[in-house]
């Protein structure tokens, strides 16, 4: 066969790191953007042409087909003997060894099973912390695999927390035990991130994250963006006298235990605590009258206008009766940026609450979403979040509104 090129970029020099590894079973734990989805594909490539079976596992159907297009894209044609989109298949022409291909599989936990019965020479999982049952995955699903043919298998990820299998692989490679080795990288070990970029991510993300996605530092809370310390340390035992600047109203509609609560939390120009209350109505036109009724009438009123949900009709009405009013509508993109702003706020002892938000701080939670790609924010299942959303919403116009106090730090997120 002649000479060919595949159409991957070269690999930088901390790619080159795992791709000249020999071990075994390799852990790749990396930063965002370090490049190791790229570095596998590289990596699978290599190996099919070589004739050999290559198993690429990700965390989602959707995003199998996603890799499986874009692995399509690095191979020269007169390497492909024939694709199956539907069974997301790629087969080589006769490599050295035979005839090689490249094979996607979802980590969901019903499709994972399809794996069984196959023998692979080469296992890929990318994001192994988002697939479910870790021990399961590897121990009755992809060291089965690998059994007759002596095959590897590379785990590839972001840290999420230490309290999983993707981090005790991590430290068996560390130790260089049962065959791992380990690789840890930040996102700046790729020479090609923008340093400005990663320096702005810096200012502008709560640490805990920050430490975890891209300095691939992983954490114990690490599903938490609120640090305990931190919060504990701005709690006040009673609202503060100073006067209210600015409200943040998170309405619902719903007057069961279980119904989300409306809240109204009230900031002063120094960012403590003025007015807090929390209540469940049905009723429309007493959740208005609660609003029109609030101390300092003049104060900037921040409502949740999402939709036609309760805040947008309360929204409406508030606006009509020509108040200082402005709304906040609610969806994954406006509410990550809103929350991270508070994270910091609390972080540096800019904002000081009382006991009953420190409690909803202490049982919220972020995860990745692998069908939107974004981060969610809310309370652990059972629990409610309506108070840091309020305190949230007047937090982040409260900087607005003074923009010229030291108080006042500026951050990447409008």
């Amino acid at each position: 066969m002649s000479t060919v090129k595949f159409k991957f970029k070269a690999p930088h020099e901390n790619q080159l790191k795992i791709l000249k590894s020999t071990a075994r079973y390799v852990c790749v734990a990396a930063g965002r953007r370090f490049g190791k989805t790229d570095c596998m594909m590289t990596l699978a490539c290599l190996t099919a042409a070589k004739g050999k079976r290559v198993f690429f596992i990700c965390p989602t159907y959707r995003q199998c087909g996603d890799w499986f297009k874009n692995i399509l894209q690095l191979i020269p044609g007169e390497l492909i003997e024939s694709t199956n989109k539907a069974s997301l298949t790629i087969d080589f022409k006769e490599g050295e060894k035979g005839f090689g291909c490249i094979k996607f599989f979802s980590g969901e936990p019903d499709a994972i099973e399809r794996c069984r019965g196959y023998e692979a020479d080469l296992v890929l999982i990318d994001e192994f912390c988002n697939v479910s049952n870790q021990n399961y995955v590897f121990y009755d699903i992809v060291v089965p695999l690998v059994a007759m043919t002596a095959g590897r298998v590379f785990l590839i990820s972001t840290f999420k927390g230490t309290g999983n299998f993707f981090y005790q692989a991590y430290l068996k490679g560390k130790q260089g035990i049962d065959g791992w080795e380990s690789f840890k990288f930040t996102s700046l070990d790729n020479p090609f991130f923008p340093k400005g970029e990663y320096e702005q991510l810096k200012a502008t993300t709560p640490s805990i994250t920050f430490a975890q996605e891209f300095d691939s530092d992983p954490q114990a809370n690490q599903s938490n963006p609120f640090k305990e310390a931190d919060i504990n340390r701005n709690i006040i035992p009673e609202l503060s006298n100073e006067p209210t600047i600015v409200y943040g109203i998170d309405n619902s509609k719903g007057a069961s235990e279980k119904s989300d609560a409306s809240v109204i939390i009230g900031l002063s120009a120094t960012g403590k605590m003025t007015y807090f209350d929390r209540f469940r109505l049905n009723d429309y036109e007493l959740q208005i009258q609660k609003i029109l009724n609030l101390p300092n009438p003049k104060a900037l009123k921040v409502i949740d206008s999402s939709g036609f949900s309760a805040g947008g009709v309360i929204y409406e009405r508030i606006r009509n009766e020509g108040h200082n009013v402005i709304g906040f509508e609610f969806t994954s993109k406006s509410k990550a940026p809103m929350i991270f702003n508070l994270v910091n706020a609390v972080e540096k002892d800019e904002v000081k609450f009382v006991e009953a938000v420190a409690d909803e701080m202490k049982v919220f939670e972020m995860k990745y979403s692998d069908k939107s790609n974004v981060v969610k924010l809310q309370a652990q299942q059972g629990y409610h979040d309506d108070t840091i959303a309020a305190l949230g919403m007047a937090y982040k116009y409260l900087q607005r509104t003074i923009p010229n106090t030291n108080f006042m730090g500026s951050f990447g997120f409008a």
